[in-house]
């Protein structure tokens, strides 16, 4: 008995130090930098790229290109999702320079060419998009649209304050609340509750980004936005659920 005893103890032991481990592990991965070498532009893109760059208000540098057209022309400013690249809207950059939109598209800091040394999930990448629309503003553009996906579409959220005068905003796959996003990808790929098996990635990640993981709240700043509202959102998304995507859509001012 006694044996059997201190080999659980042992086992436990073990169990507790791979948890934790893996627990820093993770949560370093997921908020961690994910630089690439982008490269030219697809050779069969039947529109002219520009490569462009811009600084953020707190100094990242944001690499991107941009698909041109005449300043009187509208603009959309595309944003990828979680760790992507432009790369990510290279279809929907297609899609709308077809329709006459000049368009830009970036990576995030801490995505593809562009600095910094961490994801924030769009809480600080705001201020990429704030810099993005600034740039626009500046090559003549008067009426523009954000569009995003997953990370991209929470950082228009995020950034709904400072928009000023843009014209729609397009969010695609949104979370509505850091907490839920936890929950739903731990139950994807473990089958067990986001609080039980991220009880310590959430605080090593908020140890990271010297963030709570309260300050990630979309649904919080969805109300902000004073211009229409698209939110798309699929019902066979095991990340982000139709009931978040409702919350987001509740919680929305019209016209929605």
């Amino acid at each position: 008995m006694r044996k059997w005893f201190m080999r659980a103890i042992l086992g436990l032991a073990v169990l507790g130090v791979v948890f934790v481990g893996g627990s820093w592990l993770a949560a370093r991965h997921a908020t961690s930098a994910k630089p690439s070498i982008i490269g030219a532009p697809p050779s069969d893109f039947p529109y002219p790229v520009e490569n462009a760059s811009f600084t953020t208000r707190d100094g990242e540098t944001i690499s991107s290109w941009l698909v041109p057209a005449d300043s009187s022309a509208p603009a959309i400013v595309l944003l990828h999702g979680y760790r992507g690249t432009r790369w990510q809207m290279i279809h929907r950059a297609k899609l709308f320079r077809s329709l006459g939109f000049a368009v830009l598209l970036y990576d995030a800091r801490a995505c593809g060419e562009s600095t910094g040394d961490a994801t924030t999930f769009g809480y600080r990448e705001r201020a990429d998009l704030i810099a993005a629309l600034e740039f626009m503003r500046k090559r003549g553009h008067e009426r523009i649209a954000c569009l995003g996906i997953s990370q991209g579409g929470a950082t228009i959220l995020y950034a709904g304050e400072e928009l000023g005068d843009v014209r729609c905003v397009v969010c695609e796959s949104v979370y509505d609340d850091m907490r839920n996003a936890v929950d739903r990808r731990a139950r994807r790929y473990t089958r067990m509750p986001g609080w039980l098996t991220c009880s310590l990635l959430v605080p090593f990640a908020e140890s990271r980004l010297e963030l709570s993981i309260d300050d990630f709240r979309p649904v919080d700043q969805i109300s902000k936005l004073r211009c229409p509202l698209l939110l798309l959102s699929g019902d066979q998304d095991n990340r982000v659920l139709p009931i978040d995507a409702e919350r987001l859509f509740q919680t929305a001012r019209e016209p929605k």
